[in-house]
């Protein structure tokens, strides 16, 4: 069972991701926001964090920067639908150059989703992080 911080500022988003990954055995903490997330990175430590890249107060990318300064072997999923002005793509190409692991493309089936967390937490294993 690993420990996954899920940051998402759609709260129905938030509970959708939350179920499907301890539905999957994992516990799991949230945030509505890049600060809340970034707070408590401060205090914890979790093996993956799936978090969206456009939020309100601290975006996906600072969430990965902090991430990887005080948690360098946690594993990053970054997750996007895009808005009006970038695209997803976009995005998750950023979340990638800020050292993200993986990306999934909203909307995603729970499915992706679940093989995207098994994967992530599976190379950590085998890491030995």
């Amino acid at each position: 069972m690993a420990k996954v911080l899920v940051v998402e500022d759609s709260a129905a988003v938030r509970l959708a991701v939350t179920e499907v990954i301890e539905q999957a055995g994992h516990t799991v903490s949230s945030a509505e926001n890049g600060r809340v997330a970034i707070e408590l990175l401060r205090g914890e430590t979790f093996d993956l964090i799936v978090t969206d890249v456009l939020m309100p107060e601290a975006d996906g990318l600072e969430v990965i920067k902090e991430a990887r300064a005080r948690h360098p072997s946690t594993q990053v999923l970054a997750m996007s639908g895009g808005a009006p002005n970038l695209p997803a793509g976009y995005a998750l190409k950023m979340a990638e150059m800020f050292a993200a692991d993986a990306v999934l493309f909203k909307p995603f089936l729970n499915e992706e989703l679940k093989k995207a967390v098994a994967r992530l937490l599976a190379e950590t294993a085998g890491n030995g992080k």
